[in-house]
């Protein structure tokens, strides 16, 4: 190509990195004043140089230089600036060519020019509020990577697209996917150091994605297409197909410390407009989550971290929408006590399972990315973390679990049986609180890592979703897909307002109220570990004016049988046994009188019929 069969303009300095406009590219780069800048123009897949294009001094408002170049074919062309001489790397860069091979620095990078031209269809935001919004956390690569996948293209978006029908049969809303950006899973000079090999007393690859990279270009090597910028379809694809399917998609993102804010608004706002993301998660230092938090384009967006500030409530009372939530690692804490039996959690859990604020709303969960899995946290009662290289170093020291009598795994049955029930009491604390559920991939089917709390830096069967077919998988599957139901059966459970515990409307009954052994009375001394939660369906009323059914949870984590006072069931009904996570209970399904004893360790829900 030759610098005179093109036209070359000033450009729009608002526009940062290439940007397709028409039938030209914008082309704009941040650098300090009296910088010679240059655009850098490589033929497609190649790492020669094609052509140098300096910026002129008339093209640069502020430190940002900016042209615009038409008459050439962008498709056959890749990018890079030149800042001084040094070659640099467009941190805009919406496609990178050098990265598809997962595990290695590329020999060169350079950036790809993209169309954001895609056919969305008919695809419309869904919008689910948070009181219906049913999370679920994955990582691209490890969801479908291991063989018990049986996706044909593993560890991929298209392997995500192809576990739509498991998603959609969960009954989940929305997933959120650990960084899926091209962030940089190894340091050039490890890397070199050690001649790219990775070992368990080496492990310099960065699994979950937790560093520094290129954020605006979905990661290649996430990709099954061979073909360079072609990630940009595919993640375009499944966000798409998600969407037809009544799932939404959040992203999450990791800026270094010092990213510029403005870097920052300017990537969750392309990802929303140009991916159609439902959802953010982020956590950057609180004025840069105030700018993200007051933005318009931004306000209808789910926006996920784990401290915004008190005064949430009053932006979006001013919007008439709350899209602001924490992840809230309180609940997974009190939780994993509760469940174990420890003392003096009543007062906390009582607090937890009705926490829903009108600023931030609450997500709650049991297990997170850097935590004991669900299936590892009833079966270990210390953390494994030998393969990572750090001599078991890293990782949270505290797991508040419980092993439930043997280390790791066993054939014991007695051992295994209360493993399941421990299991399905932390599901149950989970989706029927009122806060944003949350499941972390693989432990809706009893996935285990062997005791890794943090396998940040392993890529293997340790860090992959297991998708188990074993009878304790199959087990704990069919009772979260059945939970699920449940929960959205029953909007009282989900409501869009903190419940009261007060008979506010005149019904007769409080929204919520706590019982205990007796009746009415929520006994909460330190040494008791049981209560139990009523709400007033009444206060949920259908769309069509029905009545929901009233609901009575009684949460027992003594390990003996414990007995509970029953209120009278409202206008003449009776309580029955909806489910239980003993499965003894859940078979007999007695009569319910004005006293019922739940089996040690277990949670029994009744509904007044």
């Amino acid at each position: 190509m030759n610098i005179k069969d093109i036209k070359i303009e000033r450009g729009n300095p608002l526009i940062m990195g290439a940007t397709v406009v028409g039938d030209a590219v914008n082309f704009a780069i941040n650098a300090s004043l009296g910088s010679k800048c240059e655009l850098i123009l490589y033929k497609k897949n190649s790492a020669q140089e094609s052509l140098r294009i300096p910026f002129e001094n008339a093209q640069r408002i502020g430190t940002v230089y900016a042209m615009t170049i038409s008459g050439f074919d962008y498709h056959e062309y890749d990018y890079n600036f030149s800042i001084d001489g040094n070659i640099v790397t467009d941190e805009y860069a919406k496609a990178l060519n050098g990265k598809k091979e997962w595990g290695k620095v590329p020999e060169s990078l350079r950036g790809i020019i993209v169309s954001d031209e895609f056919d969305w269809g008919d695809d419309a935001p869904l919008k689910y509020p948070f009181e219906d919004t049913i999370l679920y956390r994955l990582h691209v690569r490890g969801f479908t990577k291991h063989s018990s996948s049986k996706v044909k293209h593993k560890g991929t978006y298209r392997g995500i697209i192809e576990k739509i029908p498991y998603l959609k049969e969960l009954g989940i809303t929305m997933i959120e996917l650990m960084p899926a950006y091209e962030f940089n899973e190894v340091k050039a000079e490890e890397y070199t150091s050690m001649r790219g090999q990775f070992s368990i007393q080496n492990p310099v690859l960065n699994y979950w994605g937790y560093t520094d990279g290129y954020t605006f270009a979905p990661k290649s090597a996430f990709s099954s297409e061979s073909n360079p910028g072609d990630e940009v379809k595919e993640f375009k694809t499944m966000v798409r197909e998600l969407h037809k399917n009544g799932i939404e998609v959040s992203m999450e993102f990791f800026f270094p410390e010092g990213s510029n804010p403005n870097m920052i608004r300017d990537c969750l706002h392309y990802w929303v407009m140009n991916y159609r993301i439902d959802g953010i998660h982020i956590n950057c230092e609180e004025a840069v989550m105030r700018l993200i938090q007051t933005d318009n384009l931004l306000c209808t967006t789910k926006i996920f971290t784990y401290s915004f500030p008190s005064d949430t409530d009053f932006y979006n009372a001013n919007r008439g929408t709350r899209n602001l939530a924490n992840f809230n690692d309180d609940f997974m804490v009190d939780a994993r006590k509760f469940i174990k039996g420890d003392e003096d959690m009543l007062n906390n859990m009582a607090y937890r399972i009705k926490a829903n604020p009108p600023g931030a709303a609450m997500v709650n969960y049991i297990a997170n990315h850097n935590t004991f899995t669900l299936y590892d946290l009833v079966s270990y009662d210390r953390k494994y973390n030998e393969a990572n290289g750090e001599n078991n170093q890293d990782g949270a020291i505290y797991n508040y679990s419980w092993n439930c009598g043997v280390e790791g795994d066993t054939r014991k049955r007695t051992i295994m049986d209360l493993r399941k029930r421990q299991m399905k009491n932390a599901l149950s604390l989970v989706l029927l609180s009122q806060g944003v559920p949350m499941i972390y991939a693989g432990d809706e089917m009893a996935n285990s890592q062997k005791g890794n709390n943090n396998p940040y830096c392993l890529d293997n069967e340790v860090s992959w979703t297991n998708w188990n077919t074993t009878a304790i998988a199959k087990q704990i599957l069919e009772f979260t897909k059945k939970l699920i139901a449940f929960r959205k059966e029953h909007r009282i459970l989900h409501q869009k307002n903190e419940t009261r515990q007060m008979d506010y409307k005149s019904f007769g009954q409080p929204d919520m109220s706590y019982h205990g052994t007796k009746a009415w009375f929520g006994d909460f001394s330190s040494f008791n570990r049981h209560f139990a939660a009523m709400y007033c369906g009444k206060y949920a009323l259908l769309e069509d004016g029905v009545e929901e059914e009233d609901i009575y949870i009684a949460y027992n984590m003594y390990w003996k049988p414990q007995q509970f006072g029953i209120p009278t069931a409202r206008d003449g009904k009776k309580w029955e046994v909806a489910f239980s996570t003993n499965m003894i209970v859940d078979k007999e399904k007695k009569e319910i009188g004005k006293m019922y004893f739940v089996p040690g360790r277990s949670i029994t829900v009744l509904v007044a019929k």
